[in-house]
């Protein structure tokens, strides 16, 4: 797949929820190609004087367009919430693989924090093929939410410290919702670490497959930093490449099974 170096203009970027941000941008050489579970590579502004672009999962893709979801962490998400409509942002993309065998068991997605991005954008893809699959989101405050508890349409929202939708964290729902599911299942998950360790943790010991969209320190998105290396669970690793994959290229998705304990 071509990787495309385009000047993309805002549409629009707000506030979705406490600390966490949308942006819609114009970008059609790269809306015309990603899939869910890529990202994109962004220099924040057109004065940033940082080595490394900040990567983000695209969210959505339509008619030209392609979202973003983020939260401000540092110096480089602080000057994207301040882009403004028809601002003009230099991005590259899209980089990485996509989600896949969704198709093969009921698909549960789970997102946490931020990590949501690449989470909905499979869950819009399956809709739009007319897959079932049951949606969990997870975030420490209900203020962090910006969706609605609904389980009528398989949507979970859960909350570690205050009580809204499912109280506790996603594991607490997964392991609810698997209590009335009497198919095989795949999992589908992203989020920050400790969260996707608990979710391996979980799939490893009730036998259930899992794929992880890595979000890791990453600089230039292409595999020739090695800035984003992880160690592959394989008993084979005479070569660098067979101990090591690079999440910009070999991922960001990794199956369950290609990944060491702390990945």
């Amino acid at each position: 797949m071509k990787i495309y170096n385009e000047i993309a203009t805002i549409k629009s970027n707000h506030q979705i929820a406490y600390n966490i941000f949308e942006s819609h941008m114009y970008s059609p050489n790269i809306s015309s190609v990603v899939k869910p579970g890529q990202f994109i590579n962004i220099l924040p502004s057109k004065d940033w004087n940082k080595i490394m672009r900040r990567p983000m999962s695209v969210a959505s893709q339509k008619e030209g367009y392609i979202s973003i979801i983020y939260k401000i962490f540092g110096e480089g998400t602080k000057l994207m919430s301040q882009w403004k409509e028809n601002d003009k942002i230099d991005i590259l993309g899209p980089l990485g693989n996509t989600w896949k065998n969704y198709d093969n068991a009921f698909p549960i997605l789970i997102g946490g924090g931020v990590g949501i991005a690449p989470i909905m954008n499979l869950h819009n893809e399956l809709k739009t093929k007319k897959i079932d699959n049951i949606l969990i989101v997870g975030s420490r405050e209900k203020k962090e939410h910006f969706m609605e508890h609904n389980p009528q349409n398989n949507i979970y929202l859960t909350t570690d410290l205050d009580d809204y939708g499912i109280k506790g964290n996603v594991i607490n729902a997964l392991d609810k919702i698997l209590d009335n599911i009497n198919k095989p299942v795949k999992i589908f998950t992203c989020g920050p670490h400790g969260m996707m360790l608990a979710v391996k943790e979980y799939c490893s010991n009730n036998n259930l497959d899992c794929d992880f969209a890595l979000e890791t320190i990453m600089a230039c998105g292409i595999g020739i930093c090695q800035g984003c290396t992880i160690i592959r669970n394989y008993e084979k690793n005479d070569s660098y490449r067979e101990k090591y994959a690079l999440a910009c290229i070999d991922g960001p998705v990794f199956n369950i099974g290609e990944l060491d304990d702390t990945f």
